[in-house]
């Protein structure tokens, strides 16, 4: 498709600059003498290193523009005139021929390393050659150095020829078809590179190639060799002009003065090189072919070294750039391992202060909950001198009445609840078969100190769903003795009750204290009147042993309080429920 497309446009073009009047235009040298200023045209294709744009900067550039421009320039000074050139990129070579060709005016120029034939001097014009135009035989690199023209056209029926079409190179195929192999295959490419990388690729290739452009092909590492056989050689490459042009003064007196040679050696020297500008301008001067041979065998061992020495410059190039990579890599993974290790080091700090921290503050819990268990025995201890000093009254009592019958039974009694009393101090918790007991020991002393005033009752109701439950000690003890002090003991007559009673509620302990007491009502009265005298000041600390043990519990211990009254709403006594979560 793409070679469709190239053939329309070329086509297009070549029907286009045949229309008369229509094409590139150019003043004529009568022209540009009598107006003492004019432009050319300059067709031209991008083929380094003849006339090209420079990738980098697009800046125009190679060996025939600044020729052609010196020559613009050679104009200007020589006559004074202002003369320029506008550059036409045509695309191809056959372009810019067939445009020079095909021109309808006169001041237009071509410039593409035009090899100089008769044929092509029927059709245009050439200037004086500025270098020398010699096609040598280029092969692919599998192929072996032919020391005669006989071997390398022996082996001809085994070979692929390659060339670039409308140029000597060839004619020069054709040439070479026509007067030893006529079956030879020759194949039609793209510009001479194209030409050149396809010789280097097919194994049995060949073809026919200017000597300058194959030693440019060697410098930019194109991979195929010069055999010493069968060249052909014309009178050099030259710039075209149409036949009925009248430039060809200005361009004999620019093309054969000593200042263009100076200069044509300075540019090809600039582009090519010294040595390959030696090579090219000595079959002018010296006709020794043996010479120019070995000139050219040295030239192109040292294009091939000098590829060696930069492939090799390119390989340890790319090595270094390896070695740093690699030095650059390992350096990250150092500073990266470093890193990463002070990370991880840091984490570990960090995760034993977080663990020291969890650490203190368990402790520091643990101990809160000692000094809360160390407080709430203190505040227990604190009940049972009470109880103590209380029942030692009651023994002097009944030993300055001379009762020593009640009184030994009295300290009987009393020891038996004294080892209750001890073996719970201990303890902050109790089962409830052992707090039953300790009441009931409890309210016997005090039935025996007060004789006659109350009875009492203890039950234990779903005794087997609380055989394992536990309690606070001396909790209900506070509760009952305050019902027999500020209740039963105030009430006139001797009919005094006190009921406990425990049970199971759900997730609770029920304990209910009950008495037929005066009341409260009437109890702060009474207590109004007896100013100085407390008979029961353990109950703040009952109340704040409750508050400790609440603070530490999900479920909390209630008390609720209820006055009992009669009919008539006269107090009947006080019922106290307290609610202890079921531990076990």
């Amino acid at each position: 498709m793409r070679f469709v497309f190239v053939a329309i446009y070329l086509l297009s073009t070549l029907a286009a600059w045949a229309k008369p009047g229509s094409g590139p235009r150019g003043d004529s040298w009568q022209q540009v003498r009598q107006q003492r200023k004019g432009v050319v045209s300059v067709l031209w294709y991008n083929f380094e290193p003849f006339t090209y744009r420079q990738p980098e900067t697009g800046q125009m550039q190679g060996i025939e523009y600044e020729l052609m421009e010196a020559f613009i320039q050679f104009i200007n000074q020589r006559y004074g005139f202002e003369l320029r050139a506008e550059w036409v990129d045509v695309g191809t070579f056959e372009n810019v021929y067939a445009g020079v060709k095909q021109a309808g005016s006169k001041g237009v120029f071509g410039l593409s390393y035009f090899s100089i034939t008769e044929e092509r001097k029927t059709e245009v014009h050439f200037a004086p050659p500025y270098m020398p135009d010699l096609n040598v035989v280029v092969t692919n690199n599998a192929l072996p150095f032919f020391t005669s023209s006989h071997e390398f056209v022996k082996l001809l029926p085994r070979l692929s020829g390659y060339t670039m079409a409308n140029t000597t190179m060839e004619q020069d195929m054709e040439q070479l078809k026509a007067t030893f192999y006529p079956g030879l295959r020759i194949n039609r490419t793209g510009d001479d590179y194209v030409v050149m990388e396809q010789i280097a690729r097919d194994p049995r290739a060949f073809g026919y190639m200017p000597l300058i452009v194959y030693l440019i092909g060697l410098q930019k590492g194109i991979k195929i060799k010069r055999q010493e056989v069968l060249p052909a050689s014309r009178p050099g490459f030259a710039a075209i002009y149409p036949l009925r042009s009248d430039w060809e003064e200005p361009l004999q007196d620019f093309f054969t003065s000593e200042e263009c040679r100076r200069l044509t050696n300075q540019v090809v020297q600039k582009y090519l090189g010294a040595g390959v500008s030696d090579l090219m301008y000595k079959p002018f001067a010296d006709s020794a072919q043996t010479a120019t041979d070995l000139t050219l065998l040295s030239l192109e061992k040292e294009i091939v070294t000098q590829r060696l020495i930069a492939a090799a410059l390119e390989v340890q190039q790319q090595k270094s750039y390896r070695n740093l990579t690699i030095l650059a890599v390992m350096a990250f993974m150092v500073v990266a391992g470093v890193l990463y290790g002070r990370f991880v080091t840091k984490k570990r700090l960090n995760d034993q202060l977080v663990e020291r921290s969890r650490l203190i503050q368990t402790q520091n819990e643990e101990i809160e909950r000692m000094n809360k268990r160390l407080e709430m025995k203190v505040l227990q201890a604190q009940v049972n001198p009470h109880f103590i000093f209380n029942s030692l009254n009651a023994i002097q009592y009944f030993v300055s009445l001379d009762e020593k019958r009640q009184a030994l039974g009295y300290i009987a009694a009393f020891s038996k609840f004294m080892r209750l009393l001890l073996h719970n101090a201990s303890a902050l918790e109790t089962s409830i078969p052992n707090e039953a007991s300790m009441l009931d020991q409890y309210l016997a002393l005090e039935k025996m100190r007060f004789s006659g005033t109350f009875s009492y009752t203890i039950r234990e109701l779903d005794q087997e769903a609380l055989a394992t439950a536990l309690i606070p000690s001396l909790v209900v003890h506070s509760f009952v003795e305050n019902a027999l002090y500020h209740g039963v003991l105030n009430r006139p007559g001797d009919a005094g009750l006190i009921e406990i009673c425990f049970q199971k509620q759900g997730d609770f302990v029920k304990v209910v204290v009950e008495d037929n007491g005066v009341g409260r009502a009437a109890a702060r009265q009474l207590a109004g009147r007896k100013k100085g005298s407390d008979l029961t000041p353990h109950q703040q600390l009952v109340r704040d042993r409750l508050a400790l043990l609440n603070e530490q519990a999900e479920q909390h211990i209630t008390v609720s309080t209820l006055d009992l009254h009669d009919a008539a709403g006269k107090p009947t006594g006080t019922r106290v429920e307290l609610l202890f979560p079921i531990r076990s």
